[in-house]
């Protein structure tokens, strides 16, 4: 079994219920490491959107990580622990994102939503910095890196001032806060590139429609996992 200790985050952790540790309950025929597709991309390339489409088929699992921590009860101990440092102001720290993460990952499988001996996981929204892909290696096993990137950050900004307009995204609405949001990007999150081969790393085109991105998506994803399924 995999094995996670709980980070230690001095005041959050006057609970001792809390101070537990994530173990992968891993079935028989399960790789030790879990095979996936990391999405990955500047915000408003479409990460998201190719994730859940892909998390249609047959033997892929999608795995958002925005959605996992949106969806905590703030009374749980995840809740608890990630709401408690929001709430301070403070980042959620590399090792408390994967804790909280590999819990999900654990309960999927627990629930039968996720099968590890035949799933391949789609990352989507994590790792987001070298450490998580650090503190991730130990489990997952990366095939393919999808990179999504636009020659031009100019349809990437219209395509969230848009969204900002018709799904009420307050977040998307302001042009300065969207250029700033690429320059941490930037800054903090596409040194992961360079945490994986070149070989592993894809960089598609996302302007197009869904069908079209997809499409491109899979003419580089398919090879990688054809090649993981004959080694395995």
């Amino acid at each position: 079994m995999n094995r996670l200790e709980r980070p230690q985050m001095n005041q959050l952790d006057q609970d001792p219920a809390r101070n537990s540790e994530v173990v992968l309950s891993l079935p028989e025929g399960a790789p030790a490491r879990l095979p996936a597709v990391l999405m990955f991309g500047m915000p408003g390339v479409g990460k998201g959107t190719q994730g859940t489409l892909l998390g249609t088929m047959n033997g892929m699992f999608h795995v958002s990580t925005g959605s996992i921590f949106r969806s905590l009860d703030p009374e749980s101990a995840d809740g608890k622990l990630v709401f408690g440092l929001i709430d301070r102001g403070e980042l959620v720290p590399d090792d408390v994102a994967v804790f909280v993460w590999m819990r999900w990952l654990d309960g999927q499988i627990a629930e039968g939503n996720c099968n590890p001996v035949t799933d391949i996981l789609i990352l989507d929204g994590i790792p987001r910095r070298p450490r998580q892909c650090e503190l991730l290696e130990e489990y997952v096993d990366v095939l393919s890196v999808v990179h999504l990137a636009a020659a031009s950050d100019e349809p990437i900004v219209e395509r969230l001032l848009g969204r900002a307009q018709t799904e009420g995204r307050a977040d998307d609405a302001d042009e300065q806060i969207i250029r700033r949001r690429f320059e941490i990007y930037r800054e903090m999150t596409r040194p992961v590139l360079d945490f994986y081969s070149p070989e592993t790393v894809h960089t598609i085109n996302p302007l197009g429609t869904q069908m079209e991105v997809k499409k491109r998506i899979l003419e580089s994803v398919i090879p990688a996992v054809r090649q993981y399924e004959q080694v395995g």
